[in-house]
């Protein structure tokens, strides 16, 4: 049973990974990703209940869940020193949800790091972001090269 259970969290991430067109190094944060919201909103069938409602006792809030790989906005507070005219956030992707917090995990397109923070605003929309298909690696260096930032 739990190869069965392997081999579904697997096709599951491949699935999203693929449809997300983010690149093939975050798998890691889509296998996460996965692990989280099943845990959440997978009902087994036997129990009528959610792995979380099994080992918590009540129903999970699933409110806060929202769309792999689309675009969000994070919000500079008090990351830099922020002129009066700077832009108060940052254009980034979303790629899951803290393990030890109630943050998200969002990849960073100005720095080019993956951060937690509870301040985004998500842009969900029924296909994710086309650009994400502009991300590349240079085979040479493996360095991350981003086109269309301004999207």
């Amino acid at each position: 049973m739990v190869e069965r259970n392997n081999r579904s969290l697997e096709e599951l991430a491949r699935t999203i990974l693929n449809y997300s067109t983010l690149p093939k190094w975050f798998w890691a944060n889509v296998v996460s990703t996965v692990c989280y919201v099943i845990n959440r909103a997978l009902i087994r069938p036997i129990l009528k209940k959610t792995p979380y409602e099994l080992l918590n006792g009540r129903k999970p809030n699933i409110s806060h869940l929202k769309v792999f790989g689309c675009k969000c906005y994070i919000l500079n507070n008090g990351k830099d020193s922020l002129g009066k005219f700077d832009v108060k956030s940052d254009k980034g992707i979303f790629l899951g949800y803290s393990l030890t917090s109630h943050a998200y995990r969002v990849y960073n397109k100005k720095l080019m790091t993956v951060e937690e923070s509870i301040h985004v605003v998500f842009e969900e929309t029924n296909k994710c972001e086309e650009g994400l298909a502009n991300i590349n690696i240079d085979e040479d260096d493996q360095s991350i090269f981003l086109k269309n930032l301004d999207d």
